[in-house]
Parts: C-alpha cells; structure tokens; sequence
C-alpha cells in the first residue's frame, strides 16, 4: 500500500511539474498573443469608425492633435483628409482613399478573427 501511495505522489509531482513548466509557460504566451490581436482588431476599429465619421462629416479638412510619445501632443492640420495612410506591417505604410481603406480594414479584420479561432 505505501508502494501505491508513493508512486500516486510521484506521478501527481511530475503531472505538477508539467503543467508548472509547460502548460502555464504556453498559456501566458498565448494570452499575451490573444491581447496583441485583440489590441489590432481595436485600432482597425477605431479607424474604421473614423474614416465612417469623415465621410459622413464630408470634412475635406482637419485639425487634431498627435501623440508625440511620452504623453506629448503636437497639433497637426491635415488639409486633406481624402487619403489616409495605413500601417498595412513590417513598417509599410499604403495610402488609400476612404473606401478603400474600409475594404482593406474588412479584409484585415476577418483575417484577425480567424486568428483567435
């Protein structure tokens, strides 16, 4: 009987021990790779929303301010707000006009949600 015992422990110890040193390693990668796409899916979003909010507006000019880094602002005018610029990865940059802008940002985030599928 305390064979038994004892060999239930060392097994219970290396079940432990795995799930210490491989699952929880991989969920916390996971998760942070879930918050990634997650963080994406809202700046589409919010671009999305956006260019929507330009074109019902009919604004063909603006002024805003942008974040510098570090919490400092500049105010930026944009004498034409027909073009937009997209970080489509890689540090590439396209510019598209307003629809085809919202067709790149249906694309991408189908492509996001399938990710997290």
């Amino acid at each position: 009987m305390a064979e038994s015992s004892e060999l239930r422990r060392q097994k219970v110890q290396k079940f432990e021990d795995f799930v210490e040193g491989r699952l929880k390693p991989d969920l916390v990668n996971a998760i942070a790779q879930r918050d990634k796409v997650f963080e994406q899916q809202k700046i589409f979003s919010d671009l999305k929303r956006n260019i929507q909010v330009l074109e019902k507006s009919g604004a063909t000019s603006l002024r805003t301010r942008v974040n510098l880094g570090s919490e400092v602002y500049v105010q930026a005018d944009v004498p034409d707000t027909r073009r937009v610029f997209v970080d489509i990865g890689l540090g590439f940059h396209v510019e598209f006009t307003w629809s085809e802008a919202l067709d790149f940002i249906s694309v991408r985030e189908a492509r996001l949600t399938s990710i997290l599928r």
